[in-house]
């Protein structure tokens, strides 16, 4: 990478900074922005190279059109401004600065995806993001105003945080990640739009893409540009001003690349596992996954010599990239794409494989909105879906060719038909796995348990590191394509030293980026300390089971192709908002199933969840889904308190989650458990009137939407006033109610809800022998109100209240 390259995307990612300074000034109107930026980063001794950004990307008489560097950095910012809304009529519309403005949730652009003519109302986020809990949307800007001191101490923390990057020359990774800390919230514009005939604000023309977002972007287009029109134009890139070229673009002309990956046969290589050493098994590989993505993404960037900035979207096996279109840059794609194929078929035998496509495009596509744009995303969406078609197409006689079993030279074992006793081929040597028992495994399955169980070690962090290496490292590690990686809990200097990268996974702190290429990378990670394996969870509170959790966004097609208006379907915009989504799913959703840090965590039979945390494991978790698995209670608990808070982070009652549980005993194999809480998933999204989804399947296969959730737990809380708490379970208290009373209640309500059977006279029959001894008038009132229903829907919620309360009762029961 030339030394020119990084300071000129340095200053494009900086140019808006005086934005910031001039907000938290006493006398903003004193500079342009744009020399308030430029004076603060000579001040923070930045090279006047990088501060002359902040003169050049408005119009400067002196700079803009003196050099191409300048002038790319003013193009790239008008271009990475295609969702700014203009006056459209100076009769009847008038803008208005104003530092106050509160950043408005993007999310607030999406409409009903199944009525595209309700639009939800405008939701704003606070300025200062709140790193330890999910950001929840204010519903009107005075809840928080962005006044002058709270710029102020935006500025400083921000400040702060810089000066210790100071002594390692301003990295420019450490940059882009104190950018998304500090300025996620922070809008990149202030003006606010009026009806001059009715002096109300024009909503609709509401700020509502961040600093971050407007920097990134301004960044990768920078970047895209400098390296397009330098490799086009080498002779006259030093010597003439390229303003035709640059600003002038012919229609035929397609600098840019939509470049997108996604990796087939995620779900088949996951899950088919034994239950021998599962959840390290579980772990590994899913995180493989995460790593083979990432390794997938940061080649490209390197090989193509370009930022993180470039890296527009990357979750659940899936990636995108911002990228030029030149011949050296398609060899690159194709060439890596092919290599890192190479290896995975060598690896794996056809199991994983890796699409990657590109699809060029034309810059107004950056400032076009509607149609135009969503067909650039479906044109690679096809190209990407063709070759998943066409898997091992050019292998395809090597793919079909069935795998012999391997022959050990061991005279002794050599006539024995061993398989891997985690994956099962038999066609690979088997190694040694020592963990709780020895047992034998193929070299991949070893390194993906090794992988879980580095990962299991790391758990107690919530902030491991990642180390990337050319040469295989004296410790243990994985192999991904010609790289290796390894994982420990803390920074450690020695392997820094000879590391290519360093990944710092969910770690906001400005002093673990010291190393020259440190990479901020968020995670679901999550997993309880005492969670080693699956069996150490079980007898934890009521009945011994586990449980997983499978979640998604609903209608995730639909929001990105019908329900944003045609109007704010903007490049920014679409990346701003999936940027939100995988930043709810990889980094927020740590605390949220944790249970620690979130205010009002649900903890139905009181065991101290805030203290003790949820003993669960996130499997996986980023793009729009998640896979949870744990103990049956604290899973259940984290499916209600993620849907809270999800719907909270997005502040738009259009986006909705759906998920279904799948409960069983520890021995269940985890690729049936994996199948069960699908089908319950698809229960959840498919059993709704007008595609409504919205619901979660819980234990025993009954959906609900989720306000009926709340019905139940208000169910379960009303039995446990007639229960007490001990330690590992609750148990009846004889003072209020026979023994035997939720048994029976369960077995008319599941009379009632599969036969139809009258009941009332058993139910009251109930009620009579019940003889509520010691407890309290209205709590004898409400279960004789539950009990004495002819309602459907009232018997469902019962039926599931009350098996509920059965499971936290009963002890053990593993078979």
């Amino acid at each position: 990478m030339d030394k020119e390259f990084i300071p000129f995307v340095k200053g494009a990612l900086l140019h808006d900074i005086g934005k910031v300074i001039q907000r938290a000034s006493d006398h903003p109107a004193y500079k342009k922005h744009t020399e308030w930026g430029y004076d603060w980063l000579i001040e923070k001794g930045f090279d006047e190279n990088i501060a002359l950004a902040s003169l050049c990307h408005h119009y400067h008489p002196d700079y803009t059109y003196k050099s191409n560097a300048a002038l790319i950095w003013y193009q790239a910012d008008n271009l990475a401004s295609g969702e700014r809304k203009e006056i459209e009529d100076e009769e009847f519309e008038e803008s208005e600065w104003h530092r106050d403005v509160l950043l408005a949730s993007p999310f607030s652009r999406i409409r009903n995806p199944l009525n595209i003519d309700e639009i939800p109302e405008l939701t704003y986020l606070p300025l200062i993001k709140n790193l330890e809990s999910v950001e929840v949307t204010l519903k009107d800007e005075t809840e928080a105003p962005a006044g002058t001191e709270e710029y102020k101490k935006l500025l400083s923390d921000f400040e702060k945080d810089l000066e210790v990057g100071r002594k390692y020359g301003y990295p420019f990774n450490l940059l882009l990640m104190l950018f998304e800390k500090h300025f996620s919230n922070v809008p990149s514009i202030t003006s606010k739009y009026y009806s001059k005939v009715t002096r109300q604000e024009i909503k609709s023309k509401h700020p509502d893409i961040s600093l971050f977002d407007h920097s990134k972007l301004t960044a990768a287009i920078a970047g895209c540009m400098y390296r397009y029109y330098r490799e086009t134009y080498p002779d006259r890139w030093n010597t003439e001003m390229l303003v035709d070229e640059i600003k002038n673009v012919p229609d035929d002309h397609k600098p840019y690349l939509l470049i997108g990956g996604d990796i087939s046969g995620i779900q088949k290589f996951i899950f088919t596992i034994t239950s021998k050493g599962a959840l390290k098994s579980l772990k590994g590989r899913s995180f493989f996954l995460e790593l083979l993505t990432e390794h997938c993404v940061s080649e490209l960037i390197e090989k193509l010599n370009l930022t993180r900035c470039n890296l527009i979207f990357s979750g659940g096996g899936h990636f995108y990239i911002l990228g030029y279109n030149t011949h050296s840059a398609v060899k690159v794609i194709n060439e890596l794409r092919d290599r890192i194929n190479d290896l995975l078929f060598k690896e794996f035998e056809g199991a994983l494989q890796v699409h990657i496509d590109y699809e060029p495009f034309h810059p107004d596509l950056f400032s076009k909105k509607g149609t135009e744009l969503s067909e650039l995303w479906n044109v690679l969406s096809e190209k990407l879906e063709k070759r998943k078609k066409k898997k091992w197409l050019l292998r395809l006689e090597k793919y079909l060719i069935p795998q012999m079993p391997y022959e050990d030279k061991d005279e002794e074992k050599s006539c024995l038909t061993r398989s891997c006793e985690i994956c099962f081929r038999e066609d690979k040597p088997l190694v040694d796995l020592i963990e709780e028992e020895e047992i034998k495994v193929c070299e991949s399955c070893r390194s993906q348990y090794l992988l879980g169980s580095m990962l299991v070690r790391i758990s107690k962090k919530h902030q491991p590191v990642i180390y990337k290496f050319k040469e295989k490292p004296q410790m243990d590690s994985i192999k991904i394509a010609n790289h290796y990686y390894t994982i420990l809990n803390d920074w450690d200097e020695n392997l820094g030293k000879t590391a290519l990268s360093v990944y710092r996974v969910n770690d906001f702190r400005p002093e673990a980026y010291e190393h020259s290429n440190a990479i901020f990378l968020p995670f679901g990670i999550y997993q309880h300390d005492e969670m080693q394996e699956l069996s150490d969870v079980k007898d934890e509170f009521g009945i011994s089971r586990l449980a997983v959790l499978r979640m998604d966004v609903d209608n995730l097609g639909k929001i990105f192709s019908e329900a944003v208006h045609p109007e704010d379907r903007t490049f920014s915009r679409m990346a701003s908002i999936s940027r939100r989504l995988n930043e709810f799913f990889k980094y927020y959703l740590n605390h949220i199933v944790e249970g620690r840090v979130i205010e009002d965590a649900i903890d139905v039979a009181g065991r101290g969840v805030k203290d003790k945390r949820r003993k669960l494991s996130v499997v996986y978790s980023g793009g729009d889904d998640l896979f949870i698995i744990g103990h049956w209670l604290d899973v259940t608990e984290a499916a209600i308190d993620i849907n809270r808070y999800f719907r909270k982070y997005t502040g738009n009652p259009f986006i909705s989650i759906s998920g279904g549980i799948a409960i069983n005993h520890p021995k269940y194999p985890v690729y049936q458990y994996a199948r069960d809480a699908e089908r319950a998933e698809t229960i959840a999204k498919e059993n709704r009137k007008n595609g409504a989804k919205n619901a979660i399947t819980l234990f025993g296969g009954k959906d609900f939407k989720w306000y009926e959730i709340n019905e139940v737990l208000e169910r379960v809380d009303l039995f446990l006033r007639f229960l007490r708490k001990d330690t590992d379970h609750i148990e009846v208290d004889p003072e209020k109610l026979p023994k035997t009373f939720f048994y029976r209640l369960l077995s008319l309500a599941r009379r009632f809800n599969e036969e139809g059977v009258l009941i009332l006279p058993k139910a009251a029959y109930l009620i009579s022998r019940a003889n509520f001894k010691n407890a309290m008038p209205d709590e004898i009132l409400k279960i004789k109100e539950v009990v004495m229903t002819s309602s459907k829907e009232q018997w469902k919620i019962t039926e599931t209240a009350t098996l509920w309360t059965l499971m936290m009762m009963r002890r053990g029961g593993e078979e």
